[in-house]
């Protein structure tokens, strides 16, 4: 079964005390500054929260994680993976320092059989998550606008999709 009518969760997660680590949580308080969401898109900032974030997972509808990750690319690309082939890169390498602990919340709401009908993460490869207290780098503040206007056409695309 999968999550029926609930609302279009948009989940930044990730540290913002250790540099780019806290690239999600970073894109959340930019759309939460610009306020132009929809009303039925809901803003989180996860943090490094893992499993305690299950039941918000299990409730969305559809939901757009922005993390840094480790893709192997240069500092500040994009990549962005839907539905299925999220937990087969995860299976692949460490993206991030909370893997396991969103890996573990997406599988779990895969067993209860309540996750969302579409997922989207928007991943941006950090440049540096070993500074304590440093901000993003460069590389990585510069992809927090092109990561948000990914989410709205990745919100839209989900407009003109029947729902399931």
């Amino acid at each position: 079964m999968m999550a029926a009518d609930g609302n279009t969760v948009l989940l930044g997660i990730g540290n913002v005390l250790w540099a780019d680590e806290g690239f999600g949580p970073h894109v959340v308080a930019r759309l939460q500054e610009r306020g132009d969401l929809p009303p039925a898109v809901e803003l989180v900032d996860g943090g490094t929260q893992g499993l305690y974030l299950l039941p918000l997972v299990q409730d969305a509808a559809r939901m757009i994680v922005f993390d840094a990750v480790d893709f192997g690319r240069p500092p500040g690309e994009m990549v962005v993976l839907r539905d299925g082939a999220i937990p087969a890169f995860f299976g692949q390498r460490p993206l991030s320092l909370h893997q396991t602990g969103f890996t573990d919340v997406l599988a779990a709401a895969e067993l209860t059989g309540r996750c969302p009908r579409a997922i989207t993460l928007i991943g941006v490869q950090y440049a540096n998550i070993e500074t304590w207290g440093g901000g993003l780098s460069a590389a990585v503040a510069a992809a927090i606008d092109p990561a948000i206007e990914m989410s709205r056409r990745e919100l839209q695309s989900w407009k003109e999709m029947p729902h399931a």
